[in-house]
């Protein structure tokens, strides 16, 4: 009796050890009813960051400056890597007097173009209301690019070239209806300073507002002026008139035909400004566009 009870307790012990395997056995394998569990992985998936710093930087253009309206400045700063040459010191200056400004709206208005060359240096182009008529836009370029424009009574646009010879552009235009006249100052560097205005008007004695052009130039030694100048299809008598700014010296040129355009150039000394005058002495017909060119010493 005593050796059924021995061996029914070493079955017994037997069986539970056989057990307990089976089930720790289980326990580390885990199938999940036959299937391998998920492998967590140890990569990040990381979307870049660009890095500014390494950013291939823009090639710096030759001109610098606002372009419209939205950022408004008076001193658009122009530069150009090119070799400046030496200019002269006194700058060479023009002012145009009493220019009527065509307006926006007017369908068969144009812009004034004022166009010159400068060499290094600063650039200046000053308007200034003589009636107030309201508001013009006027914008300073290059061929290239718009270096800044104001809309207002009145404004100055500055600009700046280390280039040896670049040219800028003044354009002027009313605002809306408006229909200013301005006396527009130009301050450059040049040597032979030339200044060429495009669609202003030769309309006649009829239209004193649009008749003609009037500008004060100052010579820096003596030489003389010259004026080119066209008005379309049509011969009128014109006149030109140079008047000394503080001196005594004047002259009148009135040929006795009518003509097309002129070619002339009359001797001035300095260093007072002379006052130019190109009017039609006719009546006129109504809009005469005209182109001028002005050099002086």
């Amino acid at each position: 009796m005593e050796n059924r009870s021995r061996l029914i307790v070493i079955v017994l012990v037997a069986a539970f050890a056989l057990v307990g395997g089976f089930v720790a056995g289980a326990a580390l394998t885990g199938t999940n009813n036959g299937a391998a569990g998920p492998t967590p992985s140890t990569e990040a998936a990381v979307t870049p960051t660009p890095d500014e710093s390494t950013d291939v930087p823009t090639e710096e253009p030759d001109t610098e400056a606002p372009s419209d309206e939205e950022a408004p400045s008076d001193e658009p700063d122009a530069t150009a890597d090119a070799t400046a040459t030496s200019a002269p010191a006194k700058p060479a200056t023009m002012t145009i007097t009493q220019l009527f400004v065509d307006a926006k709206d007017n369908p068969d208005g144009a812009d004034r173009i004022i166009t010159w060359r400068s060499a290094t240096g600063s650039v200046k182009a000053e308007v200034s209301s003589v009636s107030p008529m309201g508001d013009l836009k006027m914008c300073l370029k290059t061929p290239t690019k718009t270096l800044g424009c104001r809309t207002a009574g009145e404004g100055t646009l500055t600009a700046k070239t280390t280039k040896s010879s670049e040219t800028f552009i003044l354009t002027l235009r009313g605002d809306g209806i408006a229909q200013p006249i301005v006396d527009v100052k130009l301050s450059f560097q040049a040597r032979k300073p030339k200044v060429t205005i495009e669609n202003a008007r030769f309309d006649g004695t009829a239209y004193p507002d649009t008749n003609g052009i009037q500008a004060v130039v100052t010579p820096r030694t003596n030489g003389n002026v010259a004026i080119t100048a066209a008005w379309g299809g049509h011969p009128f008598m014109y006149e030109i008139d140079l008047i000394e700014q503080g001196g005594s010296g004047s002259l009148t040129y009135a040929p006795d035909q009518g003509n097309v355009g002129t070619d002339v150039d009359f001797a001035v000394t300095a260093p007072n400004p002379w006052k130019i005058v190109l009017q039609n002495i006719e009546s006129g017909f109504g809009i005469t566009p005209m182109n001028v060119v002005i050099t002086w010493p």
